[in-house]
């Protein structure tokens, strides 16, 4: 049994609705649970059970999972796969006695150099990608919505990537990320994005005209790792050309 949030690290401010727990199981081990686990791990390899509040006790959400299947989730690189590699990572045992926990959790930090590159390039060319289309925020900010979105979120998951080789949920990105070499960097600018899409024109204009700086204050950091790969230096050819 884990504990996956709230953990330790969660900042009070983002603290959720309930506790989530899982409980990994041996696939073999399975057949000894109750029918309301045991069939829907048969049938979708995971079963939950929400537990409501009570006066002692917070909601829990309780997810039972195979050993296995957390495994091979956490051998890929999309963005499930990543944020299951965070999760495990940051994850605290309830009930281990079997330590599978710091397996999975070791097994979570060893992303293979050409998963990680893998990784970071889409992030970095969906990063230019919203960023072309980030120019209505100073002027309408509805329309600059859905670019400043998946820039931000881009960015943030490429400063926890960097730093951790992976990235956590969306609800914590901002946080985990503040205190990443790429984060500490967006802090000001992520400041003014957010104030733009709130209506704010002129921060909507400050963040329009920074971001090509901002890109590049990322790119001088994702240097030291992939030097002049033709994706790093020249995503809109790169593109281009992958395409043909």
């Amino acid at each position: 049994m884990i504990l996956i949030s709230p953990s330790s690290e969660t900042k009070l401010e983002l603290a959720p609705p309930h506790a989530t727990l899982w409980m990994l199981i041996d696939r073999p081990s399975s057949g000894t649970l109750p029918d309301a686990f045991r069939q829907p791990l048969a049938a979708r390899g995971v079963a939950v059970q929400r537990h409501p509040a009570t006066p002692s006790t917070p909601e829990v959400e309780l997810t039972v999972r195979t050993a296995e299947s957390v495994a091979r989730l956490a051998a890929g690189t999309t963005r499930r796969d990543l944020e299951l590699r965070w999760t495990l990572m940051h994850a605290e045992p309830v009930a281990d006695r079997l330590r599978r926990l710091e397996a999975l959790a070791a097994e979570a930090r060893r992303l293979p150099e050409e998963g990680l590159e893998r990784a970071t390039r889409g992030l970095w060319l969906d990063a230019h990608a919203a960023a072309r289309a980030l120019w209505p925020l100073g002027t309408g900010p509805v329309h600059a919505l859905a670019a400043a979105g998946e820039l931000s979120s881009a960015l943030l998951r490429l400063s926890c990537l960097m730093d951790e080789g992976a990235y956590p949920p969306a609800e914590q990105l901002r946080a985990q990320a503040t205190d990443t070499r790429i984060g500490q960097r967006l802090g000001g600018w992520l400041d003014d994005l957010l104030a733009g899409v709130a209506g704010d024109a002129a921060a909507g204009r400050r963040a329009v005209n920074a971001s090509l700086q901002v890109l590049e204050e990322v790119r001088i950091v994702l240097r030291e790792r992939y030097s002049d790969r033709e994706w790093l230096r020249s995503p809109t050819d790169y593109e281009l050309r992958s395409r043909r």
